[in-house]
This record gives C-alpha cells, structure tokens and sequence, in this order.
C-alpha cells in the first residue's frame, strides 16, 4: 500500500514521553499505532482500540475469577442457554430493524 500521506498531531511533550514509554513496552511506535487505529476505524465504523499494561484488566483474570466464583458454589448459567437468549435477541432486532 503506497503511504502518500501524513499527518501531524500537536499534544502535550510529556504525554507523548509517557505515550512512548508504553507504547515501547508493546514494541510499537506512534506511526504504528495511529496507521493501526485508523485501519480498526474504517474497519468497525467505531473507535476501538482497547490495549491496557493494568494489571486484572485481561481474560486471564476475568476467567480465574470465574473458576473462584464457580468454586464458591456460584452456579451462573449454561453456555447453551447464554446462547439461546443470544439468538432471541438478534431475532428481536431483526424485527425491530424491519419495522423502522
């Protein structure tokens, strides 16, 4: 893909500082990431882009809380009803989309 053009961001010195201090932790630089949020823009018409060096805030530990709960007698719910109320919505919004 020829990259013809740029752009240019005026913020803050010591937010970039602290901007490419993590963003080096992950290996990427700006270019990277600016090129990276606008391809995930067009993609999902939103502005995603959820990375994070917090500590609890990823699946691994979402999940062993879930093992520890399971394990503290909390039943939750089975895969196959999650899914059956999954596609009841869907159905929902489809008819709801049709009327509008």
């Amino acid at each position: 893909m020829l990259k013809d053009k740029s752009i240019s961001v005026r913020m803050d010195s010591g937010l970039k500082e602290q901007a490419e201090i993590v963003l080096d932790q992950f290996g990427l630089n700006m270019t990277t990431v600016i090129n990276m949020l606008f391809r995930q823009i067009v993609r999902e018409q939103a502005i995603p882009l959820s990375l994070s060096l917090k500590p609890g805030e990823n699946i691994i530990d979402e999940l062993m809380l879930a093992k520890s709960n399971r394990q503290a007698g909390h039943a939750g719910r089975l895969a196959s009803s999650v899914a059956n109320d999954m596609e009841r919505i869907i159905i929902e919004a489809e008819h709801v989309a049709a009327k509008v």
